[in-house]
């Protein structure tokens, strides 16, 4: 197996006309290729633009278009990843809704006998934060187990953080039966586990039509699993934003996680790339 396939659009560039160019030029000639490519794009928004930039190359003439894939829009009725939910004979429970699970953490909030009587309306916005912790966990395939062993120990004792513990049992003991009586998973966790069962079927059986995976990060642990699986594909390409390839090895040694550089960097370790030797994505025709 070669090197992984790994390219980077500089800033400056026109992302998305560059990777509509570069991509055109994978597919073939005829104007039927792009249809058998596979492109996966951070945001339902990005596969809006690019199909715009599509558009501006064919001087807006009708084509047929690549399937575009979006892996990080939790917030959608529907995840787009539902198509390989069925395609790959997968059977994983869907997501539960955002206002269903609203609904339920508010009711649990509620019940919760620490602090009875809690106002309806101050238990909806305790129930929107656990929400958000719910998919912060779940998106870093953490564990709530370890929550006890996260309080310092000069506050082990502390009635303040007992209470919070104890409230944080709505997740760790409550949480769990509520889903499964629903039949569903937290939207991460679905993210998770279809991304997870997608990148262990091209593992063993590669597409045979060009993947491109273009605008993602890696910040995401499922989705570095699955570009570092593409990277590897036999037609497959992961194709980064604005890659920092001057940056003194100091600086980039020491980026903090919310540096738009972070995940990069991470992920091109994993794949054990240099940085420096990271080519720019071709793209015929876009300054």
């Amino acid at each position: 197996m070669g090197a992984p396939r790994v390219y980077s659009i500089p800033a400056g560039t026109p992302f998305v006309d560059a990777l509509a160019a570069g991509t055109a030029r994978i597919a073939g000639p005829a104007p039927e290729d792009l249809a058998g490519v596979l492109l996966l794009l951070p945001t339902r928004r990005a596969g809006r633009a690019l199909r715009e930039a599509f558009l501006r190359r064919s001087g807006g003439q009708p084509l047929l278009l690549p399937r575009m894939m979006p892996l990080g829009d939790l917030d959608e009725d529907e995840l787009a990843l539902e198509s390989w939910n069925a395609e790959g004979g997968l059977d994983v429970a869907p997501a539960i809704s955002p206002l269903r699970r609203q609904i339920l953490l508010t009711r649990l909030v509620m019940a919760f006998e620490k602090r009875p009587g809690i106002p309806p309306e101050q238990a909806a916005l305790l129930a929107a934060e656990l929400a958000r912790l719910l998919d912060q966990v779940r998106t870093e395939r953490l564990d709530f187990a370890c929550l006890p062993a996260l309080v310092p120990e000069m506050y082990r004792h502390s009635e303040h953080w007992r209470v919070v513990l104890e409230f944080l049992c709505i997740l760790t003991e409550r949480w769990p039966a509520v889903l499964e009586g629903e039949g569903a998973l937290d939207p991460a966790d679905r993210r998770n586990r279809l991304l997870e069962a997608r990148a262990g079927l091209w593992r063993a059986r590669p597409p045979e039509h060009p993947v491109i995976a273009a605008g993602s990060t890696g910040t995401v642990p499922a989705t570095a699993d699955l570009l570092a699986v593409v990277a590897d594909l036999p037609q497959g390409a992961v194709v980064l934003p604005g890659l920092d390839r001057s940056m003194d090895d100091e600086s980039w040694a020491a980026l903090e996680p919310t540096h738009p550089q972070y995940g990069m960097a991470r992920l091109l370790a994993r794949l054990g790339l240099d940085r420096r030797a990271v080519p720019d994505w071709p793209a015929p025709g876009v300054p």
